[in-house]
């Protein structure tokens, strides 16, 4: 993700996309023929090069979409890549049940990804740059600053992916079956529940910003999620904790796609540029947050660390009230916003 943008600037949107699928596909053959822990960790590392690549210039895209059409579409393209989440996890368990090797596994997510991206890449779009600005980036090199809004944006999209996290990896079945003292087969639906939800919930949620507002939904979408939250520390049967992930699921669906929206509508700085900035902080607040769980969970208990999600929450509450008043670092003429 720190390269994306560079290599934007020097080789434009597409090809770079193009090489991110490319070399995601390398890394999953790479993988799934490892026969040794140093290969089996060069195919991820290649992976994770790949989807840096290919996961911060997708948003961009979307970004691109809804300036040329003046439309609010971000959600169905997160809601999109939801289900591919949902797919993958279902294609992945059958391949598992059916005790195929690793490298036939890998190849089920391979071929209609290598396929997709053939026939997909020729339709993206690229971003139209200034002519001044690409020939200043050429003779001199510039330090890029970034506006407080787009640094809100960014800490928005941290805390929203720490509390995703915080279901996603492993948190949410662990606690069900430590706290809750659920059975495994119920704790298994926790993020299966909980990525259904925010699935349906995206599919609806460019009308949700078009009749609430985009500065308005945010502040209510952190409040669901500390509801939802509540009631899984609080509840006393799994049933009712999982009614808890629902209800955070809920909220917390729109949060991401309406940032990068509303990102690719920051002045002074490119689409790509800006969607790279908040991949970038959303993914390294992933590198902290789930340790610091961790750790807490093993001196106390993952209940006592699942609080932090609560503050994460508050905090999201509390930023999303101070955007209203940056507006005027967004260039929002002719959008929908009211």
């Amino acid at each position: 993700m720190f390269f994306s943008s560079r290599l934007v600037r020097l080789l434009k949107d597409r090809p770079t996309i193009a090489a991110g699928a490319s070399l995601s596909t390398i890394g999953l053959v790479i993988a799934g023929c490892a026969n040794s822990f140093a290969s089996l960790v060069s195919g991820f590392a290649v992976i994770g090069f790949g989807i840096g690549l290919t996961d911060a210039l997708m948003n961009a895209q979307g970004m691109f979409y809804e300036r040329r059409y003046k439309t609010r579409s971000m959600n169905l393209f997160h809601a999109f890549f939801s289900l591919g989440g949902i797919v993958g996890s279902l294609a992945s368990s059958l391949c598992a049940y059916l005790e195929l090797s690793p490298l036939f596994s890998f190849l089920v997510l391979v071929v209609p990804w290598t396929v997709v991206c053939l026939f997909g890449c020729r339709y993206l779009q690229e971003e139209d740059r200034p002519k001044t600005r690409i020939e200043s980036s050429k003779t001199a090199p510039t330090k890029r600053t970034y506006s407080l809004i787009l640094i809100c944006f960014g800490l928005l999209s941290w805390l929203a992916y720490d509390i995703e996290g915080s279901v996603a990896e492993g948190g949410g079945s662990v606690y069900m079956v430590s706290s809750k003292h659920s059975d495994q087969a119920i704790a298994a639906l926790v993020y299966g529940l909980f990525s259904g939800t925010i699935f349906v919930v995206r599919l609806f949620g460019d009308r949700l910003r078009e009749s609430v507002g985009d500065f308005r939904l945010l502040p209510i979408c952190s409040l669901i999620a500390f509801f939802g939250m509540s009631i899984v520390l609080l509840s006393a049967s799994a049933a009712s904790a999982l009614c808890g992930y629902i209800i955070m699921g809920l909220g917390l669906a729109p949060v991401v796609p309406t940032i990068f929206s509303l990102a690719g509508k920051c002045k002074e700085i490119t689409a790509s540029e800006a969607s790279s900035f908040i991949a970038i902080v959303a993914y390294g607040g992933l590198l902290v947050v789930p340790p610091t769980l961790g750790w807490i969970a093993s001196h106390s208990s993952l209940g006592t660390a699942l609080c932090l999600v609560l503050v994460f929450c508050a905090l999201a509450f509390v930023i999303s009230l101070i955007l209203p008043r940056l507006k005027d670092q967004l260039n929002l003429s002719g959008s929908l916003e009211p």
